[in-house]
């Protein structure tokens, strides 16, 4: 099978077409925003856009259109909410990725979410800047033990190497739940038997497959929508393959839903 995932990250002309149905912002993130930053979509959660910047720009990111702006104070902004709203059992740092953060800017917003408040961390990092987890980045996460959640963003076995494995282990050992998010992407991952590998492998550096996403429509993302027929058919092939605990949950993310839709196949 040829190696396409390059395709995720290199621009093509095909981004510039205007398709009915793609949104500036498709999942409603402005609309959810409590806070410059920070957001409330579902119940008991909040999502901090840690970070304005990424290691890589994947051409099909739902935020691809959205003003990237710095926000400054957001870690006190933060604190001063979870104060207040005791409802609240999990905070989920992302962005851009939150790991472009400096070790002293990311034990801010950990400070600012008090204990036993899960952590979650959204992340390309494992992949893309392996070099990013630093002996002082795994301390920092150490501290956080079974409290941290991370969740790699990997569309294809092939970003998966040595390097993020051992990334993985020690994340693992420090006692971190780690999951992967994928997104269902035409021409690069749009086939069961890759899809397969890539649980596999995930499973093989002690990560466990969570989401496959039917792509967000974004302005300019078109020519990766795998058709619902296509998407179909493919993820039922894939839940004959796996062994149930391997098959990612088929889902899609819905504007004004209070959480993902799971994609029935």
């Amino acid at each position: 099978m040829r190696d396409n995932s390059r395709k995720q990250f290199e621009f093509s002309e095909k981004e510039n077409a205007k398709v009915r149905g793609f949104k500036r912002d498709p999942v409603g993130d402005k609309e959810a925003e409590i806070e410059s930053g920070i957001l409330q979509k579902y119940k008991g959660r909040l999502l901090v856009m840690a970070s304005n910047k990424c290691a890589v720009h994947c051409r099909f990111c739902f935020r691809k259109n959205m003003q990237k702006e710095s926000i400054p104070n957001l870690p006190e902004k933060l604190r001063k909410i979870l104060e207040k709203d005791k409802s609240i059992k999990e905070v989920i740092l992302s962005g851009g990725d939150p790991l472009m953060l400096c070790n002293s800017e990311l034990q801010a917003f950990f400070n600012a979410i008090p204990k036993p408040l899960k952590i979650r961390i959204h992340s390309r990092m494992a992949t893309v800047l392996p070099n990013r987890f630093t002996p002082a980045l795994q301390s920092l996460f150490k501290q956080l033990s079974s409290r941290l959640i991370f969740v790699a963003h990997i569309n294809h076995p092939s970003e998966l190497s040595k390097k993020s494995e051992r990334v993985f282990s020690s994340l693992s050992k420090n006692g971190a739940m780690l999951l992967n998010q994928s997104v269902l992407l035409k021409g690069i991952n749009d086939n069961a038997k890759i899809l397969a590998e890539l649980s596999e492998k995930l499973f093989s550096q002690r990560v466990l497959p969570y989401y496959l996403h039917q792509l967000d429509k974004a302005i300019g993302t078109a020519h990766f929508e795998v058709p619902i027929k296509k998407a179909k058919e493919i993820f039922k092939e894939l839940k004959e393959i796996l062994p149930g605990y391997l098959v990612p949950r088929f889902v899609r993310e819905i504007k004004g839903k209070k959480s993902k839709i799971w994609i029935n196949c």
